[in-house]
């Protein structure tokens, strides 16, 4: 428990970044006593945002993919993968609302299902916070799609996230720097 709420509070500041949107831009503080710069790049369907603070660049890449019903937004997941302590950390960001208990669904093409627990839920939704291994990379590498599956509170029908991964090998040289 404590190591999954020490990986929650390492993963915080993506649950309140902002959608990465811009082809490519570096955005530096004018304050002569912060020398933070931001570089944003998308990198075909997937965005890459760094941070240079103090000497320390923090980077991660992100999608995020939406739901409609009825032309509005039904529901929202935001994935996200960030290098912490040399490992990469797959945070998976879902509405609330959920089947909590039954967790997430990953599968990269036709490979086997992988199963995931929420690891908690606050105001802006529940995550799934899982590291990466060598070989969940390797496919996502290789892959064309992720589906993600999940299941609303008291719902027998889940949802399915088909989550590009054109421009993932390139978005993922940002975390190998």
């Amino acid at each position: 428990m404590r190591r999954l709420l020490s990986v929650f509070v390492l993963t915080l500041p993506i649950w309140f970044a902002q959608p990465v949107m811009a082809q490519s831009a570096t955005v530096t503080s004018g304050s002569s006593t912060d020398s933070s710069s931001v570089t944003r790049n998308t990198h075909q369907d997937w965005q890459s945002l760094c941070e240079l603070r103090e000497e320390n660049t923090i980077c991660h890449i992100s999608q995020t993919r939406k739901i409609y019903k009825d032309g509005q937004v039904d529901f929202t997941m935001r994935i996200t993968l960030i290098k912490q302590a040399g490992k990469i950390l797959m945070e998976i960001v879902l509405p609330l609302g959920l089947d909590l208990p039954a967790g997430i669904a990953l599968q990269v093409d036709e490979s086997s299902e992988i199963n995931l627990p929420f690891a908690t839920c606050v105001t802006r939704g529940c995550a799934v916070v899982v590291q990466a291994e060598e070989e969940l990379l390797n496919q996502l590498r290789k892959g064309t799609i992720l589906k993600v599956a999940f299941r609303p509170f008291a719902q027998a029908q889940n949802y399915l996230f088909n989550v590009s991964l054109r421009g993932f090998t390139s978005a993922m040289q940002v975390l190998s720097d």
